[in-house]
């Protein structure tokens, strides 16, 4: 989506830029999201972005192609352990400056169809797919029944922490581990032992 220039990159004027476009538009939203400021905050000028990127559509959409970038946690080979560690990594990405005012924005009106997506394809979908394939383990390895509803049981994850947020209410530290337990017992599966949910 980047302009084509003849002259080298700067990487560093590209990180700068991209991290300057997310957390203004977090802020701000897409229809505010001003060019002036994002090239300020970066420490560069508006005419260097447009060589970069032909407009703003195509800056914000490479903006959040850079979310997809963040690497996902290991897999254990434990569905429930490999859950717990996906809410972690969630709770630890969702926790970053401008993530969750941006996660809201792209719910909302005026967001442009084409940005939209490109957020599911780069954040949304990707951990759905995780979290999708833990549950399909567990079902795989007699854990949990066949008939579990996956896309419920992976919705009542993530869907906790925004429901917790809005309420005002901050979520525990231990809150991965128990929203796993909650959303795997209420599958139907066995929870973890009792000592194991103060590991």
């Amino acid at each position: 989506m980047r302009a084509k220039t003849g002259r080298p990159r700067d990487d560093a004027i590209d990180d700068a830029v991209l991290d300057a476009v997310l957390s203004n538009l977090a802020r701000d939203g897409y229809a505010g999201l001003s060019l002036a400021a994002v090239a300020a905050q970066a420490g560069t000028t508006r005419p260097a972005i447009y060589r970069r990127w032909p407009d703003k559509e195509s800056l914000v959409i490479d903006a959040v192609e850079r979310l997809a970038t963040v690497d996902a946690p290991p897999v254990s080979g434990d569905p429930f352990d490999d859950l717990v560690a996906e809410m972690e990594h969630f709770r630890h990405c969702i926790s970053e400056a401008g993530s969750l005012p941006l996660a809201g924005l792209m719910l909302g009106e005026g967001i442009d169809p084409p940005l939209r997506e490109k957020y599911h394809q780069a954040v949304v979908a990707p951990r759905r797919k995780r979290i999708r394939g833990c549950f399909e383990r567990a079902i795989e390895d007699g854990m949990l029944p066949a008939e579990t509803d996956l896309t419920i049981a992976s919705s009542v994850l993530t869907g906790s922490w925004y429901a917790l947020m809005l309420a005002g209410v901050q979520p525990p530290r231990d809150w991965a581990r128990r929203v796993v337990t909650v959303a795997w017992t209420g599958c139907a599966g066995q929870g973890p032992r009792q000592d194991d949910r103060h590991r």
